[in-house]
């Protein structure tokens, strides 16, 4: 050790006592350069440590050097093995303290073994204890730290198998955060960047922690290389291995009641139930976390509770809460434990999201209508022969719409056409993104009394099946900054398209046109209504995209880290990029939609929020409106959905024409279910629902 390196430990550890009094302790300092170079470290007994506690700061000072590629800070202990717990940690430049939260894993190494600091690529200055807040709540941690994932994916946090020597089955793998962001997601990832064993999903989080179990090909990964954590939208504080018996016993049930959807003078209740199924009494608290929409504010609301042994009990709460119109976020905790997080409503009927186009916005449509009209649209029909059948020909249908800096706007649908003499009512089905996992196409024999057209917009679903290519990327941000060039200008042009080959279809009711779709489909479906003139008679979009754009972006993660990412590569302010997005704003093109509308609706949508899909609700210019809910399940269709639009659209037939039918239930992809409408898959299933919930005006009608 260097003479004056250990004159520093020596004069330092006897002001340690003192020093400790005002919550830091200086332990070393100096001004040491790491290189890198044989012996380049500092060493520090185990004795300077006497005082430290689990939950501390260890704090290094230091200045970037930057003399390497991958400058960094290694730990050890006095045997020079990687101190417990701790991995090498990336330096930056501009970077002049590293922090590591002390674990009791790295303090037990530490007390037996000492410390040795090195690395590569910065000089050392001081090394400090901070005291912590106590060791109370870290009995279990394994990794104790504040590490911020923002809404990119580009933080990870590395934990080093000697994290998981306690690991086995049996156990839970928990972590423990703070500050979620809407969408906040994690995933555990091996070291050589796949998903961990066992842990193959994105898991959505909500309250304070998530618990994963350990199975075989976990743990073996594990204890042989550990893990990073990837997420977005929290602060990661804690990693904890749990035993059994320090889970709670009790067993909770937190049951939608009202359908989670409250108007005045109604307020919000929540019911909980809790059975004790051990020998002896419990007390607990039951806590109600009620966040706003964008998760900035937290209420907590904490009732003591007490089960006598084998007893069962149903608890009921109204949160003293100054409610407003909108949705909210609930974590229910029991025990300590997250038991059930959900969004709920309140007076969303009269949730006030005032449309923003801008003044050009209906010349912006008219002069692409017209250029449209200009556009000789080419309809080619291909029969598909092992489709069609006696009742119905099924053809591919290629169109030309508007031009593009991409391709000329060639545009592909499945179109099916009973083979009767009559004429027909027709149904345009729209896509979700890229056919939300999926490609339909209509058989032969299904609802041989109506013609169906399933429309692909461009570079999406048929557009990009062999023996076509996509040609546009991520579709989404194609042409995005400038409304003359973004995707949906061309998307939507391509759905008016569609509706215009109709209308020279013979066997074509005219009176008769209807659309639907779920997610993008459900906004082109509003777009079509929107800006087809007067020509579309009901439309049925379920859980819309596109809408309320500017709150969208702050309650998504997709598309809204897309979105910033190239509004700050082109140097456009908030109010521009918002400017630019609001001709699209199916919230604006709603105040356009005067046809009757069904709409279906997710609560627990974290790709369409029910904020968004709300304003698009409440700004339709339609007289006759209604909402089918689903509030147990995200982004999925409720499994009476299909039923029910065929309905509504049964019931708007004109002239007297019946024969729109239930579409058989072979004939979607059979996964829809189990895909979330963007294409990523979900973690749970799909929910039942033992009936239908409808909106109509702001008032709920149960059928």
């Amino acid at each position: 050790m260097h003479p004056m390196n250990k004159f520093c430990i020596l004069v330092l550890s006897f002001l340690m006592a003192s020093l400790h009094q005002m919550g830091a302790t200086t332990i070393w300092q100096g001004n040491e350069p790491i290189n890198g170079s044989e012996g380049c470290s500092i060493s520090i007994e185990s004795s300077c440590f006497s005082n430290m506690q689990v939950a501390d700061i260890l704090r290094l000072s230091i200045i970037f050097t930057g003399q390497t590629k991958y400058p960094q800070i290694s730990l050890r202990n006095g045997t020079w093995k990687d101190l417990a717990g701790t991995p090498g940690t990336g330096l930056e430049e501009g970077m002049t303290q590293v922090d590591y939260y002390v674990s009791q894993l790295m303090l037990d190494d530490i007390l037996e073994n000492g410390l040795i600091i090195t690395g590569i690529g910065y000089t050392l200055t001081a090394v400090d204890i901070i005291e912590g807040k106590g060791a109370a709540g870290y009995e279990h941690a394994v990794w104790i730290g504040h590490t911020v994932f923002p809404s990119d994916w580009s933080v990870t946090q590395q934990l080093p198998g000697s994290c998981f020597v306690d690991a086995a089955m049996g156990k839970v793998l928990r972590l423990c955060y703070q500050d979620l962001r809407p969408g906040a997601e994690a995933i555990l990832r091996t070291t050589n960047w796949n998903e961990l064993p066992g842990m193959d999903k994105y898991a959505q989080l909500s309250g304070n922690h998530i618990d994963i179990p350990f199975n075989e090909e976990m743990l073996e990964e594990l204890h042989k290389n550990g893990c990073f954590v990837q997420g977005i939208g929290l602060t990661l504080t804690s990693v904890e291995i749990i035993n059994e018996e320090d889970q709670s016993k009790l067993q909770t049930n937190v049951p939608v009641v009202d359908d989670w959807l409250w108007f005045s003078p109604d307020v919000p209740r929540f019911r909980v139930n809790v059975a004790n199924p051990t020998t002896e009494t419990v007390n607990f608290d039951i806590v109600l976390r009620i966040a706003d929409d964008l998760m900035t504010f937290y209420h907590d609301y904490t009732y003591p509770e007490t089960l006598a042994a084998g007893e069962t009990n149903g608890y009921e709460y109204s949160p003293d809460e100054a409610w407003k119109p909108g949705f909210y976020h609930a974590t229910v905790m029991v025990d300590g434990e997250a038991v059930r997080t959900f969004i709920f409503g309140y007076d969303a009927s009269e949730m006030i999201v005032s449309p923003d186009m801008q003044a050009d916005f209906n010349d912006f449509w008219n002069t692409a209508k017209a250029e449209l009209a200009q556009i000789e649209p080419q309809y080619t029909l291909t029969e598909l022969t092992d489709k069609s059948t006696s009742k119905r020909k099924v053809y591919l249908l290629e169109m030309k719409s508007v031009p593009d800096g991409t391709g000329e706007g060639i545009v592909r649908a499945f179109y099916a056409e009973p083979t009767g003499a009559d004429t027909y009512p027709a149904i345009l089905h729209f896509c979700a993104y890229d056919s939300g996992g999926g490609l339909w196409i209509p058989g032969g024999d299904d609802n041989p009394s109506q013609i169906d057209v399933v429309v692909s917009t461009r570079g999406q679903s048929i557009n990009n099946r062999p023996p076509y290519t996509n040609e546009y990327g991520d579709w989404f941000t194609y042409g995005i900054g400038d409304k003359d060039t973004w995707y949906y200008r061309g998307a939507f042009m391509d759905c008016l398209r569609a509706l215009d080959f109709l209308l020279t279809r013979e066997k074509v009711q005219p009176q008769n046109i209807f659309a639907e779709g779920a997610s993008q489909g459900g906004a082109l479906a509003i777009a079509v209504a929107a800006l087809g003139d007067g020509h579309i008679n009901a439309i049925a979009p379920a859980l819309p995209f596109l809408g309320d754009l500017p709150h969208f972006i702050e309650l998504v993660v997709w598309a809204a880290n897309v979105v910033r990412g190239h509004q700050q590569a082109l140097g456009m302010s908030d109010a521009e990029i918002n400017a630019m997005l609001s001709y699209f704003d199916t919230k604006n093109l709603a105040t356009l939609v005067t046809c009757p509308v069904l709409m279906d609706f997710s609560l627990q949508d974290s790709s369409c929020p029910p904020h968004t899909t709300w304003a698009i609700y409440n700004n339709l210019a339609s007289l006759e409106k209604r909402y089918v809910l689903n509030p147990a399940i995200g982004h999925e269709i409720g499994e009476t959905w299909v039923a029910e639009l065929y309905s509504f659209f049964d019931s708007h037939l004109k002239s007297d024409v019946s024969g729109i039918r239930t579409l058989r239930t072979d004939s979607r992809p059979s996964d829809e279910a189990i895909y979330d409408l963007h294409g990523v898959r979900h973690d749970g299933t799909l929910s039942t629902l033992p009936r239908g919930i409808y909106i109509q005006h702001g008032r709920k009608i149960v059928k």
